[in-house]
């Protein structure tokens, strides 16, 4: 990014390397640049269009460089006392810390004096080791859109607390057309600005809708210069939905009833053409999670709001015994699900869900351990879902038996 040469003559210094390039060591970074300060201070704004970003190449197999950004070790679970407590591998652990020492650095200042006592001094930026750090936080789960790399310099950083920002200003929905009132809202029709709202909703829940772009972004100093470097990786996601956050008593539950009504046949149509998720019952309702105490509420507005020509089919979960009384098939009928929020934190609940599960206990304290003993669970649950689709109910019983005997997970290729 930057070469200077000056000629020297007998006035070297020791910072000066004799007929070789040497690269300045992170240590010893501030003070070097202190010595060299007469030189880089008048020429270390580099003009160009370095601040923009600039894009760079994706390694052609889409895999994490472990050599930019090395693997976490792995953790394991051991019991100290009453508490569980996550343990790194030791062996993981060493090898990551040498790792992390070894991986290339951002910057790199290297200097040189030739038989002429004259000196140089190059600035680089690694900006592929900076983009693969960007690169191996993006989530991959899921993920099939193509990412992207890109890059930028600023050369002349200014630290956020002297930036002066624009006023932050929310973005109106005036100029939003108005969508048709339901199909269903004869008594209470939606407002002008409820119907903008729900042509945005519409929008988004369109499957060619634009997709969200996940973003990471790995930045580098190199303070005594007041450089500053930046690699960002991206990738599209397609994601059908957005976040409605008006304020309280726009009629946002209204809204999203309207949605419902407007989208009830589309969803139905998608779910009969539809192939089978391995380990998941699909279904066409709608999961509404609320607190405890805006389930009645929910269930008011949509006898309000929705005629009784729909035959909305809702179904109202406030306890774990709400949940034992019901059927898959209920399931699999419904509309509209709400369910209280705090269902979910229920030990009846929880354990109903280990039983059913057949994967092992489930601690009784929230925590790291217990999102992790949950995650198994719900991985060996869709092992079960599969066993009750193909071989009926007797079968899964008969796997939580032999869980509970064995004390150990059931394998999900059950």
């Amino acid at each position: 990014m930057l070469v200077a040469r000056v000629p020297l003559h007998s006035q070297a210094g020791s910072e000066w390397p004799k007929g070789s390039w040497q690269e300045v060591e992170q240590i010893y970074e501030r003070a070097t640049f202190r010595a060299l300060s007469w030189l880089l201070e008048r020429i270390k704004v580099v003009d160009g269009s370095f601040n923009t970003w600039q894009a760079a190449e994706l390694p052609e197999d889409h895999s994490n460089c472990e050599r930019c950004a090395p693997l976490a070790p792995s953790l394991r679970w051991i019991k100290r006392g009453k508490k569980v407590v996550p343990v790194e591998d030791s062996a993981e652990a060493g090898e990551y810390e040498r790792r992390l020492k070894r991986r290339p650095t951002p910057f790199v200042t290297q200097l040189k004096l030739d038989d002429n006592d004259v000196g140089t001094v190059r600035i680089g930026v690694n900006i592929a080791s900076l983009t693969h750090r960007a690169f191996a936080r993006l989530p991959t789960a899921g993920r099939k859109g193509k990412p992207t790399l890109s890059w930028r310099l600023d050369t002349n950083f200014k630290p956020l607390v002297n930036l002066i920002l624009p006023k932050f200003t929310l973005l109106s929905n005036r100029p939003d057309p108005q969508h048709s009132q339901p199909p269903h809202f004869q008594k209470f029709p939606l407002r002008v600005e409820q119907l903008r709202s729900l042509h945005w909703m519409l929008e988004q829940e369109k499957t060619d809708a634009p997709p969200f772009i996940e973003e990471e972004v790995s930045e580098a100093m190199l303070e005594p210069l007041g450089w500053r470097a930046e690699g960002r990786a991206q990738q599209p996601v397609h994601i059908r939905g957005g976040v409605l956050a008006d304020e309280v008593g726009y009629g946002k539950t209204a809204i999203t009833l309207g949605l419902v009504d407007c989208t009830r046949k589309e969803v139905t149509r998608e779910l009969d053409g539809a192939a089978e998720i391995p380990g998941k019952i699909r279904v066409k309702a709608t999961l509404v999670v609320v607190p405890s105490h805006l389930t009645r509420q929910w269930t008011t507005e949509i006898q309000k709001f929705v005629s009784s020509k729909a035959k909305m089919e809702v179904v109202t979960i406030i306890t774990a015994s709400n949940l034992n009384a019901l059927t898959v098939e209920r399931i699999i009928e419904a509309d509209i699900v709400i369910v209280a929020s705090n269902l979910f934190k229920s030990s009846i609940y929880l354990a109903n869900l280990e039983a059913i599960a057949a994967g092992g206990s489930l601690p009784a304290s929230d925590g790291r351990y217990f999102n992790a003993r949950l995650d198994i669970s719900l991985e060996t649950l869709k092992g079960q879902v599969d066993l009750l689709r193909k071989k009926g109910s007797i079968n899964v019983m008969d796997a939580i038996h032999t869980a509970r005997k064995r004390g150990t997970p059931v394998p999900s290729t059950l």
